[in-house]
């Protein structure tokens, strides 16, 4: 029997691609013009170093606020306004970036629904995470879902240990006392997510938004379409 969803967090309950592209973007500007052709080549450069960076962290080789260093002097100096030497002048660049970025996070529409319907049928809630613990309390918090999220687990909680490792998916289990077969966890990401819960003994979830993938896992394009996916014992009679 399912008594629990645990939800990934970027780009599944959180617009974190859109937020993160249009906070760079609003911090640029503050600075200098941005054309179109800059914004689409600034916005290939930051996610190609994002990628790169995060990845470096999750390996143990930086500590989550260094990989955000490394990517904005990488980032500056590639662009071709490269930062000072001082690591405080990085510091105030990635502060400022942020607050961007915390004024454009937004749920997409589909959460606070799919919430509410998931916490009618008795189901537990909580959150996995790749990134920070902090971070990611923090932007939950200010988004309004933190306090309907029973558990929050990030690698940080785990001593590093990241998705797809099975010990991060085990360890949200134990904080909820739920053995894997009894939870199910939904995420943006095919392997890392979807495949990787399976391969640890939970349900996985595959969200697809853009409805262009194919796979052989559980796969919905909106979060509305989750409690149809779930045992029908799972969710009470009249919910």
């Amino acid at each position: 029997m399912i008594r629990a969803v645990v939800f990934d967090i970027d780009d599944t309950l959180v617009d974190f691609s859109g937020a993160t592209g249009r906070g760079l973007l609003a911090h640029l500007a503050t600075t200098r013009a941005v054309s179109p052709t800059d914004a689409e080549q600034y916005l290939a450069l930051w996610r190609h170093l994002e990628q790169i960076h995060f990845t470096a962290y999750l390996r143990g080789e930086c500590t989550f606020t260094e990989q955000r260093r490394r990517r904005a002097r990488e980032f500056c100096a590639t662009a071709g306004f490269p930062l000072g030497p001082e690591e405080s002048e990085t510091d105030a660049w990635v502060a400022r970036y942020l607050e961007h970025c915390d004024k454009a996070f937004t749920l997409f529409p589909d959460v606070l629904p799919a919430l509410d319907t998931l916490r009618h049928a008795e189901v537990r809630l909580a959150a996995m995470s790749n990134s920070d613990r902090a971070y990611q309390h923090r932007k939950l918090t200010t988004l309004g879902i933190r306090d309907r999220l029973e558990a929050l687990v990030c690698c940080d909680d785990v001593d590093g240990v990241a998705k797809p490792d099975p010990r991060i998916f085990h360890a949200v289990c134990d904080r909820l006392g739920l053995a894997p077969a009894e939870t199910v966890y939904v995420g943006d990401r095919l392997d890392s997510d979807a495949r990787a819960a399976i391969a640890a003994g939970l349900t996985g979830v595959w969200l697809d938004r853009t409805g262009d993938g194919q796979a052989d896992v559980p796969t919905i394009t909106t979060l509305d379409q989750l409690v149809r996916l779930l045992p029908a014992r799972t969710v009470r009679k009249g919910s």
